[in-house]
C-alpha cells in the first residue's frame, strides 16, 4: 500500500466517524431545544393571555388592531407590512421555566397596514421573542465549535499514533545506516514494513550496502597485493644492484649510472609504501579505536630523530603536557607525528629551528625555513611539494591532511616570522 494512500484513508475513516456522530448528536440536540423553546413559549404565551383576561395586562405578543389614523392613511396609502426590533418591557413576574421577565427584552416586530372587507383600515402588530431564538444560534455555534476541536484533535491524536507505528521501521532503518560499517563485514538489518515505498527504500539500501562491501573487500585485496607484489620486485632489483656496485670490473660510468638506478629504486618503493598507506588511511582500515597517550608518542618520536636534528643543529624547543589522552587509531596517529616532525627536520635550515606544544585542546609544531613557493591552500594536496628535495614524495600532509578529516580533527598552516607553523586541533 502507498503511504500516502495509508494516510489518507485513515483521515477519510475517522473524519467519517466524527460526521455521523456529529450529525447524531446535533440532531438530537437541536430536537431539544426546539422543543423545549416551543414548551416555553406556549407557556409564557398562556400566562400572557391569562393576566390579560384577569388583571387587564397589556399584550406583548401582539396588540390589539386599531383603525389607522389620518397621518397614518397619508404615510401608508396601500397596504403595507414592516418589520423591524423593537424592546419590550416585560410585565410578567415569576413565570416558571422562562427567564426573569423583569427585564426589557428584544423582539422582532411585524406592523401590517391592511384594509378589511368593511373599507375600514387597521393597523395590526404582531412580536416575536428574539431571546430565544439567540440562544438557539448560541447552541447551534457552540456545539460547531466544540465538533471542530473534537475533530482536531482526534486527527492530531490519531495522526500522531499512526505516524508512529507507520514510520517506525523507517527510523529503526534510518538508525541501522547510520550505525552501518563496511569495516564489520556483516550485512545491514533492516526491519520489513507493509509501505511500498519503505520496501523499495529497504531493497535500495540492502543492494547499496552489499555493493559497498563488495568494493571495499575488492580495493582492501588490491591494496594488500599491491603492496606485496610491488615490493617484492623491488626489493629485489636493489639487492641485485648493490651486489652490482660491489664488482670490481665496473668503470666509473658504469657506477654512476647504477648509483642513480638504485636511487631511482628506493625513491620508487618508497612512494609504492606511501601511496598505499594513503589507500589504506582514506578507506578506514585503521578502524581499531584505543586510548593513545600522545605526550609520550611526540617524547619518543624525539628521540627518534635526535640525531637528524643534532646532523642538521636544529634547536628544539618543547611545551609538551603531560598525559594527553586521546581516543584514536594509534597507528594513524603514530603516522601523523612522524610525517609532522620529518617535515619540520628535512624542510628546515642549517642552524634553524623547531618549536612543539601540546595540551589537551591542539598539537602545534612549528620550524623555521624559507617561504613557500607554492600556495598554502595546496599544501595538503598530493604531490604538492613546497621543496625540490628528492626525499619528498608530496603525499606526506596529505597522509596527515586525509588522518586529520577521518578524527574530525582540524588543521591550520601558517607562515608568520619566517616559521611555518601547524595547528591541529582536536
Amino acid at each position: 500500500m502507498k503511504l500516502i494512500e495509508r494516510t489518507g484513508r485513515s483521515y477519510l475513516i475517522l473524519s467519517l466517524v466524527i460526521f455521523v456522530l456529529f450529525g447524531i448528536v446535533l440532531y438530537f440536540t437541536l430536537t431539544a431545544v426546539m422543543n423545549n423553546r416551543l414548551d416555553e413559549k406556549l407557556l409564557y404565551n398562556k400566562e400572557v393571555l391569562s393576566k390579560r383576561i384577569k388583571y387587564d395586562y397589556p399584550l406583548t405578543i401582539f396588540e390589539e388592531p386599531e383603525e389607522l389614523t389620518t397621518s397614518e392613511n397619508l404615510l401608508f396609502p396601500n397596504d403595507t407590512i414592516v418589520y423591524k426590533d423593537t424592546l419590550i418591557f416585560h410585565a410578567i413576574e415569576g413565570l416558571e421555566g422562562v427567564e426573569n421577565t423583569e427585564e426589557f427584552e428584544k423582539y422582532r416586530q411585524l406592523t401590517a397596514y391592511e384594509t378589511f372587507p368593511t373599507g375600514k383600515r387597521y393597523k395590526i402588530i404582531a412580536r416575536n421573542s428574539l431571546v430565544r431564538n439567540q440562544d438557539f444560534v448560541t447552541i447551534i455555534t457552540l456545539l460547531t465549535i466544540f465538533i471542530t476541536l473534537l475533530l482536531v484533535a482526534g486527527l492530531w491524536f490519531f495522526n500522531t499514533r499512526t505516524a508512529n507505528k507507520i514510520w517506525k521501521p523507517f527510523y529503526h532503518n534510518l538508525n541501522s545506516l547510520k550505525n552501518f560499517s563496511i569495516q564489520d563485514q556483516k550485512s545491514i538489518e533492516l526491519r520489513t514494513s507493509k509501505i511500498d515505498e519503505f520496501t523499495e527504500l529497504n531493497g535500495s539500501i540492502k543492494s547499496l550496502t552489499e555493493k559497498l562491501s563488495s568494493d571495499y573487500n575488492n580495493l582492501k585485496e588490491f591494496t594488500e597485493n599491491a603492496s606485496h607484489e610491488m615490493q617484492t620486485p623491488l626489493a629485489i632489483m636493489q639487492s641485485k644492484i648493490e651486489l652490482l656496485l660491489q664488482s670490481t670490473n665496473l668503470n666509473k660510468s658504469e657506477i654512476k649510472q647504477l648509483q642513480s638506478i638504485y636511487q631511482a629504486g628506493q625513491r620508487l618503493s618508497k612512494l609504492n609504501k606511501t601511496l598505499l598507506t594513503l589507500a589504506k588511511v582514506e578507506n578506514r582500515q585503521f578502524s581499531e579505536i584505543e586510548e593513545v597517550n600522545l605526550s609520550e608518542l611526540i617524547n619518543n618520536k624525539i628521540e627518534i630523530y635526535e640525531d637528524f636534528i643534532m646532523a642538521k643543529k636544529l634547536d628544539i624547543e618543547t611545551e609538551i603536557e603531560p598525559g594527553v589522552i586521546l581516543e584514536t587509531n594509534s597507528t594513524m596517529t603514530d603516522m601523523l607525528v612522524t610525517n609532522l616532525l620529518s617535515n619540520a627536520i628535512r624542510h628546515n635550515i642549517e642552524n634553524g629551528s623547531i618549536f612543539i606544544k601540546l595540551s589537551t585542546t591542539h598539537f602545534h609544531i612549528s620550524n623555521s625555513g624559507n617561504e613557500l613557493t607554492i600556495s598554502p591552500e595546496n599544501l595538503f594536496n598530493r604531490f604538492k611539494k613546497a621543496s625540490s628535495s628528492a626525499d619528498s614524495s608530496g603525499l606526506g600532509l596529505a597522509i596527515v591532511k586525509k588522518i586529520c578529516e577521518i578524527n574530525d580533527w582540524k588543521i591550520d598552516y601558517t607562515f608568520l616570522d619566517e616559521q611555518h607553523q601547524i595547528i591541529v586541533r582536536f
